[in-house]
């Protein structure tokens, strides 16, 4: 089921078929995953397990898959997640880009849909977004995004981030 789509992306649920692909392309990576999950994934296994109760299957929340639409082809995962970080509901979007698409505007791009998502689609008056306090590349895109700085959480599974706010 197609979530939302880009110019050039399109977010989609997973199937059980995108498991084999995300292995390799995200979670096999240790410089992709090193901010991300909070933990290393040691065999084909855990990441299975892993994706089958943290990812979206039949929703339009929750992490799902980023595929290029011209080439479709899955390029990472992206999604938004209901939250309380701060104390009340709220939304978090967040991405993971497999390294070989790093630097081409695709964060900013499914970022600014995840964004309009929760603004047109949720009708939140804000959004959320978390980052781990060395990952300096989703921290500018974050700030190009138009979000700001709040706080540091710890979280239960994936340490200590940077929480970062827009209001709408």
């Amino acid at each position: 089921m197609t979530i939302l789509e880009t110019k050039r992306l399109k977010l989609r649920t997973l199937t059980l078929s995108d498991i084999k692909t995300l292995y390799n392309l995200v979670f096999l990576d240790k410089e992709v995953v090193k901010y991300t999950f909070g933990n290393e994934f040691k065999t084909f296994l855990e990441v299975e397990n892993f994706i089958k109760q943290n990812c979206n299957f039949d929703s339009n929340l929750g992490l799902s898959i980023i595929e290029e639409k011209e080439k479709k082809q899955i390029i990472g995962l992206a999604g938004v997640i209901e939250c309380d970080y701060l104390g009340k509901k709220d939304y978090e979007f967040g991405f993971i880009l497999g390294k070989n698409y790093w630097n081409k505007g695709f964060a900013t791009e499914i970022g600014q849909a995840q964004i309009d998502f929760v603004k047109d689609t949720l009708k939140e008056k804000r959004v959320l977004a978390l980052a781990h306090k060395k990952n300096t590349s989703s921290i500018k895109c974050l700030k190009k995004l138009g979000l700001e700085y709040i706080k540091t959480v710890s979280t239960k599974n994936r340490g200590d981030r940077k929480v970062y706010i827009l209001d709408f």
